[in-house]
């Protein structure tokens, strides 16, 4: 009976961890770039995550639109930590949901993926749009 009451609770355990709103996410210190700052307006209090099959060093690349790099470009400015050289190229949300991406050619069509996708979220369309303000009024 007590080896019962141990699965019992041992289930239970696995069961509520595995139910969690918290996202697990794994990378190696070397291939990880995050910082700590999160949107104030983000009631999870995370930041997204990036998994991409590019290492950093291709991440350094200019995002010439807005003449700066696209890891400075996610991880300053649309709060996502970036894994790189990992198996996959997908973007999880603040809320845990996670979004695979199909265009997998180079850094800037990752970026421009993630851009697209947190534009269209309720708390990215807000940081989006805070983000194009200054370049909005250098165009008038």
């Amino acid at each position: 009976m007590r080896s019962f009451n141990n699965i019992i609770f041992i289930s239970t355990i696995f069961l509520f961890l595995g139910c969690s709103n918290k996202s697990s996410f794994i990378c190696s210190n070397n291939n990880y770039m995050s910082k700590s700052d999160i949107n104030p307006e983000n009631y999870y209090e995370n930041r997204r995550e990036l998994k991409t099959i590019f290492s950093k060093s291709d991440f350094n690349i200019d995002y010439e639109k807005f003449g700066i790099s696209c890891s400075e470009l996610l991880i300053d400015y649309f709060f996502c930590n970036i894994c790189f050289n990992s198996n996959e190229n997908s973007l999880t949300s603040y809320d845990g949901r996670q979004y695979n991406f199909n265009n997998n050619s180079s850094p800037i069509d990752i970026t421009n993926e993630c851009l697209n996708l947190i534009s269209n979220m309720t708390m990215g369309s807000s940081e989006y749009s805070n983000f194009l303000n200054p370049f909005k009024s250098k165009d008038n």
